[in-house]
């Protein structure tokens, strides 16, 4: 590592809080976890969560790298979760240094490259303020012309994971009003569903990231098959 990314002390006092705090939503919202978590650098692509907090994707990514580490049951998968600074964070003491324990850094390649290289996994979100809204199809992936995360998979040839998280929207509903979104600030105790598919490989190939033949064919694939994960959860919830 560079230095470059902000560096996560799973030995911090404050870590025992989060763990707490994860934990306990964790439970709430009665979270169950589907598939087969990869042992090495990956890059997760998933719809963007609901709320203020898009506590839906970090109890996701707390059930990815930290429970089982937190619980003694397994070791700690160096996860880092990529999102914009949003303008929340900057009215509320102490959410970046949060943000940072969480393992969550900016949306930079340099960053995202850094974390994959020195062997992190990525959660990315390639919808981002696209789906950051409520709306009647929240469930719907609004990826066209989003090849970010395809970038990054063929200059460091790690594989592409869809993953589905399901219940956000049910546990804060919320409403648009012109170009502002409004959603509750309490969670309603709706369950959560986190799902991994199968990963998709990608070929180490640094001249052809910018190379939209090639680009385009895994970006529709990783798109289908998290949305298809995605249906399939929502099916599944209603049986």
């Amino acid at each position: 590592m560079s230095g470059r990314l902000p560096v996560m002390n799973p030995s911090h006092p404050g870590y025992r809080v989060l763990a707490f705090l994860a934990e306990t939503s964790t439970r709430y919202h009665r979270t169950r976890f589907h598939g087969t978590r990869p042992t090495g650098p990956c890059i997760y692509v998933a719809l963007h969560g609901a709320g203020y907090f898009v506590f839906d994707l970090c109890i996701a990514g707390y059930c990815l790298c930290w429970r089982e580490f937190l619980q003694r049951r397994g070791p700690r998968v160096p996860l880092r979760i990529v999102a914009a600074e949003s303008r929340i964070e900057k009215a509320i003491p102490g959410l970046p240094q949060a943000k940072v324990a969480f393992g969550i850094i900016d949306r930079s390649e340099e960053s995202c490259l850094e974390a994959l290289e020195g062997g992190e996994q990525l959660l990315i979100t390639p919808g981002g303020s696209r789906e950051a809204q409520p709306s009647r199809d929240f469930y719907r992936l609004r990826w066209e012309g989003r090849y970010g995360f395809v970038r990054l998979a063929l200059k460091t040839g790690v594989p592409i994971v869809p993953m589905a998280v399901v219940g956000g929207a049910e546990a804060y509903p919320g409403f648009k009003a012109g170009k502002l979104s409004f959603w509750s600030p309490l969670p309603l105790p709706a369950r959560f569903d986190v799902a991994l598919g199968e990963p998709i490989p990608v070929a180490k190939a640094p001249e052809l990231a910018r190379d939209l033949s090639v680009l385009e064919p895994i970006q529709k694939l990783a798109w289908q098959r998290t949305q298809a994960l995605i249906d399939a959860l929502r099916k599944e919830r209603l049986r």
